[in-house]
């Protein structure tokens, strides 16, 4: 029993990357969670599958990554993401009224709130690239530091050099 836990260990192991350079677990990360922050939603796990095989990166650990955003996050993510595009571009996103449910399926509805909706897409898109990149370059650096001290202190973890 023991023996098939080591072996189930040292697979899961082996699949998320963790006998990697610091260097490229830290990369895998990075772009994984910058391609999660990023504004194109409903793409993300194919941009970064097709990033991760570009650059040779482990493919779960972009994956895992991505799923920086999620339902607990976006929340928080979203409004932040706005404010620092309205910072940037200068266009301000007015108050939103929700609509009534039954307005929500006439064109009209949408026609009209076209402005409100345009100045959200401006601002959130500008807003989520830029803090894409920033947490990505930061994921980066933060990381793949932490992996050189952890695997400095806990050398025994693994069969690889530290670095």
């Amino acid at each position: 029993m023991k023996a098939l836990l080591e072996r189930a260990r040292s697979r899961f192991q082996t699949v998320v990357g963790v006998h990697e350079r610091p260097e490229r677990l830290a990369a895998a990360w990075a772009l994984g969670i910058a391609v999660g922050l990023s504004p194109v939603i409903g793409l993300h796990t194919v941009i970064a599958l097709l990033l991760a095989l570009a650059f040779r990166l482990n493919k779960v650990d972009v994956i895992l990554g991505t799923l920086i955003i999620n339902p607990w996050t976006v929340t928080l993510y979203f409004p932040a993401a706005i404010l620092v595009g309205e910072k940037i571009t200068g266009v301000h996103v007015p108050h939103f009224l929700i609509p009534h449910p039954e307005e929500v399926l006439h064109a009209a509805m949408w026609r009209q709130r076209a402005p409100w909706l345009r100045s959200v897409l401006v601002t959130w898109g500008v807003g989520a690239a830029v803090l894409a990149m920033i947490g990505g370059a930061i994921t980066y650096f933060a990381l793949s530091r932490l992996i050189v001290l952890h695997r400095r202190r806990h050398p025994h973890h693994l069969d690889t050099p530290v670095e």
